[in-house]
């Protein structure tokens, strides 16, 4: 990924944060909104844009606000940032963090199954025998 891109991801990222907080008064949008990644198409005229909403259930809801309002979004985009082409959006729920959760989750069952919690996992040799002290 070229340098440029992943500036313009990261300008585009903080500055729609800013429009959400700041400059949108739709009640749709409500509970916390985070923007959490920006991809930028190679010709820069598309930017998928990664949403996170909490509370969950209020996901739909926001996901439509924000696609309602993304023409504003483009404009107050103009205004704040120079780009010879301002990119067309497409707001989606961002699902890692409820991957990664889920992942979490059945790790902490299977060392539970195991009968151990992940702050007492000891050290072990490589073939499975554990560290002795060999201090001299």
């Amino acid at each position: 990924m070229s340098h440029r891109k992943q500036q313009i991801e990261s300008t585009l990222q903080r500055a729609i944060s800013q429009i959400l907080s700041r400059r949108l008064s739709d009640p749709r949008l409500c509970g916390m909104i985070s923007i959490t990644q920006v991809d930028v198409s190679p010709d820069m005229h598309q930017a998928k844009v990664h949403v996170s909403v909490l509370p969950e259930e209020r996901q739909k809801l926001v996901l439509n606000g924000l696609r309602h309002a993304t023409g504003h979004i483009r404009t107050q985009l103009r205004k704040m940032i120079t780009l010879r082409v301002v990119p067309q959006l497409e707001f989606r729920i961002d699902e890692t963090l409820k991957k990664q959760d889920a992942v979490w989750q059945a790790i902490e069952r299977g060392v539970e199954r195991e009968g151990h919690s992940l702050g007492d996992a000891q050290p072990r040799g490589l073939a499975g025998d554990e560290v002795k002290d060999t201090t001299w």
